[in-house]
């Protein structure tokens, strides 16, 4: 007799529920931190962000119109006051835009006329001693910066334009100071000099060929792009410049000899471009005395008559923010590069007699 089994299988479903246990609840009270760092770091992107866009736009024009801030170098009794000017850095026209652009980067003619006016509607200001620190610059924004400072020591009754020359007081620095009758003192460690005029003539034609590149021009006359940097100037063209060098030349030895009170022939012997030490520039009749400015800010009191009471100032160089993240000297350096190589490359008759004075290491 066979007995059958039956089998069944029976099919258990297990279900599994995951039991929390506060876990939703803690991952929520440890990710607090993260988002609120993130939420904080998006807050100040946005904060730099608008600080950026709009300190471009605010902060370019600023510089012509803010009212001078001024720093108390010394307290005096009474707010008669005696403002030390600085004027650093190559000269050029102009006005402060561009980040990393400040007044200790350039000598913007517009700026200094800016200033000049400001400083007139301050009553407490009854002298400047100008602090000079340029290596030269143009020519023609050179005779400006001196008719300025000249204005400026007519304005104070001053009947001397009275300078403390610094590290370097070169080239169109002499034409600017030397154009009004000036006292000088010297820093005993500063140098003084280079009297003279360059014309720097680029020429890419070289590399131009080797890369391919060309030129059509089509001109009304042979010289109408005088000083283009893709062919090499002319005989023609070198006589004009060259001549127009020489016109420079003499007018700056004539403002040597006339604010110096230096013989001609004297002035022949030393305008060879050589910068001279201080010690030597005092020999040579470039300067009166050697000094710090402290002695140029006593010297501008006995003329004006202040007695010891006066305070000095001098004024703040302030940046707004985008300048302040770019205002290393070397990128300040690159975009002044970068202009003025803009300017050979996209202007062929940018060239102008006596254009730069000798420039030491500010030579592009």
């Amino acid at each position: 007799m066979e007995t059958q089994h039956s089998h069944h299988t029976t099919k258990q479903i297990v279900e599994l529920k995951p039991k929390l246990n506060g876990f939703l609840i803690s991952y929520i009270i440890f990710s607090i931190p993260g988002f609120v760092v993130g939420l904080i770091g998006m807050v100040l992107t946005v904060i730099l962000l608008f600080f950026v866009v709009f300190g471009i736009f605010l902060g370019a024009d600023s510089s012509d119109t803010q009212t001078l801030p001024y720093r108390v170098v010394k307290e005096g009794k009474t707010t008669n006051s005696i403002l030390i000017y600085d004027l650093s850095g190559p000269i050029t026209t102009g006005t402060l835009t561009g980040s990393g652009v400040t007044r200790e980067s350039n000598i913007y003619t517009k700026v200094v006329a800016s200033d000049f006016a400001e400083i007139k509607k301050d009553k407490n200001i009854k002298g400047v001693v100008f602090r000079v620190n340029t290596p030269g610059g143009e020519a023609s924004a050179s005779k400006v910066l001196g008719d300025l400072i000249q204005d400026l020591s007519s304005f104070y009754g001053q009947s001397q334009s009275v300078y403390y020359f610094d590290s370097i007081a070169a080239s169109g620095g002499l034409m600017a100071a030397y154009k009004s009758d000036n006292y000088i003192v010297g820093s005993p460690y500063g140098e003084t000099g280079s009297i003279g005029v360059i014309l720097t003539l680029p020429n890419f034609k070289g590399a131009a060929d080797k890369i391919g590149y060309s030129q059509t021009v089509i001109k009304s006359s042979e010289t109408k792009d005088i000083g283009s940097s893709f062919r090499d100037p002319t005989d023609i063209e070198i006589k004009y410049f060259q001549d127009s060098v020489n016109k420079e030349f003499a007018t700056f030895k004539e403002t040597v000899v006339s604010g110096r009170k230096i013989e001609p022939k004297e002035v022949d012997k030393i305008a060879n471009g050589f910068v001279y030490t201080n010690d030597r520039a005092l020999e040579l009749g470039l300067i009166d005395q050697l000094g710090d400015v402290e002695v140029a800010v006593n010297k501008t009191a006995s003329n004006n008559r202040l007695n010891s009471d006066y305070q000095v100032l001098e004024i703040k160089n302030e940046v707004n923010f985008v300048d302040s993240l770019f205002a290393s000297k070397t990128l300040s350096n690159i975009f002044n590069a970068t202009a003025a190589t803009s300017n050979v490359v996209n202007r062929a008759t940018f060239f102008k007699p006596g254009n730069l004075y000798m420039v030491d290491e500010y030579k592009l």
